[in-house]
């Protein structure tokens, strides 16, 4: 008895699925972290201070009111300071190395407090420049106009400064704001939001409670509130837009916005379909 053999049929392999938007995580930042430029700038200021061996002397005055001669003397084994030697002018001591790291640093945190405690749209921004290249010109025009000597009034205001702190100061501010900057990123996973293609999940609190919404007709706004914190860590606003909810959820401190706007935009191009079999929806059943 024989049978006709079956046709051997080629074995198909299915394509590998494409890979899919697996979504994207939101942090929102304390604006702290806008100190980071201040951090850095003690650091630079510490390097410089120990370039110049820690001179924190005022040179204005003679240096036996800061060391004692005697004491200099069998400590180091140095000749004793004259008490008459020559000191330094005000208006040039304002210009010494010891005194410029420390207006350097005051002035970056003058920026960054101003950074934190203001916000600056672009318009304002740029009103506010505006505004001081018109007072400089009108400065300069009237100083031409009237023989007017107007660095004495500057010469005789930073002569009377004289900002120094020691190389010490200076690393004890950068470890302080480093061991803060770690602190925030330990925590960031506190509360944090999850945007995947078919849900938005909202990871809040110590143990990690989950509150869900869908994306369905899901809409977003990109804001920039204020320039200065763009500029430094192109942090920005995002404000979504959930069907059914009342609120607005509104995330502020988002860094690298334009990224996360981005990458946004690709989640909500797609919308994730599963497709179950019957036996998998009778397991899902049981």
């Amino acid at each position: 008895m024989s049978s006709d053999a079956k046709p051997s049929t080629p074995m198909t392999t299915e394509p590998m699925p494409k890979h899919r938007e697996q979504g994207i995580r939101i942090f929102m930042w304390p604006k702290v972290i806008f100190l980071y430029p201040t951090a850095i700038v003690s650091l630079i200021c510490a390097m410089g201070m120990q370039i110049i061996d820690d001179r924190v002397h005022d040179p204005s005055r003679p240096l036996s009111e800061a060391v004692d001669a005697r004491q200099f003397k069998q400590a180091n084994g140095a000749p004793a300071v004259n008490e008459n030697s020559e000191t330094m002018d005000k208006l040039d001591r304002f210009w010494t190395p010891q005194n410029l790291l420390g207006m350097l640093f005051l002035t970056m945190l003058a920026f960054n407090l101003l950074t934190m405690g203001l916000d600056l749209p672009r318009f304002s921004i740029i009103a506010v420049i505006f505004g001081i290249l018109m007072v400089t010109f009108f400065l300069l025009w009237l100083g031409s106009r009237f023989e007017l000597d107007l660095m004495k009034p500057i010469h005789a205001m930073i002569s009377h400064i004289y900002a120094v702190a020691n190389r010490g100061f200076y690393v004890m501010v950068f470890v302080t704001l480093s061991l803060v900057f770690l602190v925030i990123w330990l925590t960031r996973w506190l509360d944090y939001w999850e945007i995947l293609p078919n849900e938005i999940l909202h990871h809040h609190g110590p143990l990690s409670d989950l509150e869900r919404y869908p994306t369905m007709n899901l809409k977003f706004d990109k804001e920039i509130p204020d320039v200065l914190e763009y500029v430094l860590l192109g942090a920005g606003r995002l404000v979504l837009h959930i069907p059914n909810v009342s609120k607005a959820m509104v995330m502020d401190n988002v860094l690298f916005i334009n990224r996360k706007e981005e990458a946004l935009k690709r989640v909500m191009s797609r919308l994730e379909v599963r497709v179950t079999t019957d036996s998998e929806a009778g397991e899902a059943v049981l």
